[in-house]
């Protein structure tokens, strides 16, 4: 996809599942976005920049965790994803002590000032620019001198398979879609180790660490089955495959991802699963 692409999806069907699904989806990737957070060193009255903030939990976690000089910035393409950012951070007014703002706009132009920020952070937000070195290359500019990069992406879809396990299962049952081209922007976008330090590196950054990162998640413990799985058919690609499927084939479809998402469900646990990450840091 191009960023015009991304920019409709994300304001459409994508974005409007993630504002539904916020709560969960949060239960399930928030800790890969903590490790990422502990890995980057600020100073006080730190200005930080959150590309692809989404729903905006991850920055006004930092806004709890920063001072009260510091200012948090979240930019995403995703009006209706943002508006709910807005909500939350009215909600939660009172637990935050860093200033914090809301941008909508692609993070791959030129929306900030050049030196602006102490620090980049993402979580799953830098995999979907159709010319990722350039993106880097312009979200560089943005760091003052020996300003920090730390963001958290997915390694390769064979190391997750319960992020994969859906679209396989939908697929049992459903034609393909076309082929995704290798390192097309997307969720495994970055999921090449020399892939990032290629972008990286030719974007300008240096001091690159990317470490592999495997967690053990879970969610809905004191949910059925049934429960969370009427969440999880309406998130990712096989949610969208499924949906614009002949509708003879969509009851079989949702079937077939019914039985192989089971297999990760435990009573007392909920759906549980390892999955795998790249922690990547860099220097301006």
């Amino acid at each position: 996809m191009d960023n015009q692409q991304q920019r409709e999806m994300w304001n459409g069907r994508a974005g409007a599942s993630w504002v539904r699904h916020n709560t969960l989806l949060e239960q399930l990737l928030a800790e890969p976005g903590r490790r990422c957070m502990d890995s980057l060193s600020l100073p006080v009255g730190a200005q930080l920049l959150d590309v692809g903030c989404g729903c905006g939990n991850q920055t006004l976690e930092w806004a709890s965790r920063l001072d009260s000089q510091s200012k948090i910035t979240g930019v995403d393409i995703s009006e209706p994803m943002l508006a709910l950012a807005e909500d939350l951070k009215a909600a939660n007014q009172s637990a935050l002590n860093a200033a914090v703002e809301f941008v909508v706009g692609d993070a791959s132009d030129a929306l900030f000032p050049n030196e602006a920020f102490d620090a980049i952070y993402s979580r799953f937000g830098v995999m979907f620019f159709a010319d990722p070195t350039a993106a880097f290359a312009t979200l560089r500019e943005t760091l003052k001198p020996q300003g920090q990069l730390g963001f958290v992406c997915w390694q390769s879809p064979a190391l997750n398979p319960f992020f994969t396990a859906p679209m396989q299962a939908a697929l049992s049952v459903l034609p393909p879609p076309p082929p995704a081209k290798p390192g097309a922007p997307g969720p495994f976008g970055l999921a090449d180790k020399e892939v990032i330090e290629r972008v990286l590196t030719d974007a300008g950054f240096t001091n690159l660490t990317i470490d592999p990162l495997a967690l053990d998640l879970s969610v809905g413990a004191s949910q059925s089955f049934e429960e969370i799985f009427e969440e999880l058919i309406q998130i990712g690609p096989a949610a969208a495959l499924i949906a614009e499927s002949d509708p003879a084939l969509k009851e079989p479809a949702r079937t077939a991802v019914y039985e192989r998402l089971s297999e990760f469900y435990s009573p007392g646990k909920g759906v549980s699963f390892e999955a795998n990450f790249w922690l990547v840091n860099a220097v301006r």
